[in-house]
């Protein structure tokens, strides 16, 4: 999808019960990880926060980042109304030569397959991990194409194998990495279930 489509999106994102139910379960798996208040985050994609927000408080800092303006308005939105100093929005390209943040944690929630080169995304979160830091991302399993409706753009994977994702990542120097299923979206019109996992790693 564009940053526009999103854009379009943003204001009723949170109203879909089961997204909300989908970053709780992804949150609270992720908090397993020993995070401590001196961790700087990032959530890459972060859309309107559902996961980020729920984590916030066990890291020191959170910079919330996306293509989209509207994600990250109705995200700043919420962290003005919960007065959160520790959580601030960023639209900007990680893969730039200009960008020089480096962090603690990285999340990434929903969002891998929409980038067409995911191994370079992958590539690009262990350059931005502090040594000790650790990676979390959740997605789909590998599906038969089936979860996205025929008309949505920028779908550039039908889930992934998890195990070539765990093989990518240990090339990248990445160790203790942990494969889970967190959650399992059923979609009303046709009953199908998709599971969702969430892979974490650490960076030696």
């Amino acid at each position: 999808m564009s940053a526009e489509r999103f854009d379009t999106m943003a204001a009723d994102y949170d109203k879909k019960l089961r997204r909300r139910q989908l970053a709780e379960s992804i949150s609270t798996s992720v908090a397993k990880l020993p995070l401590t208040k001196t961790m700087d985050g990032m959530e890459f994609g972060c859309g309107t926060g559902l996961v980020g927000l729920l984590l916030a408080p066990e890291l020191g800092t959170l910079t919330a980042l996306d293509i989209s303006q509207g994600m990250l308005d109705v995200l700043q939105q919420k962290i003005d109304e919960q007065h959160l100093d520790n959580v601030r929005c960023l639209n900007a390209d990680i893969f730039q030569e200009n960008y020089k943040y480096t962090y603690d944690l990285i999340l990434c929630s929903m969002t891998l397959h929409h980038l067409q080169d995911a191994t370079g995304l992958l590539q690009r979160f262990t350059e931005l991990l502090n040594p000790g830091g650790y990676l979390a991302i959740a997605d789909l399993y590998l599906e038969d194409g089936s979860f996205h409706d025929a008309s949505a753009e920028g779908i550039f994977h039908t889930g992934f194998n998890t195990e070539a994702l765990r093989s990518t990542l240990t090339g990248f120097g990445m160790e203790s990495i942990q494969i889970e299923p967190v959650y399992t979206i059923k979609k009303e019109k046709t009953g199908n279930e998709y599971p969702i996992f969430l892979l974490t790693a650490h960076k030696r």
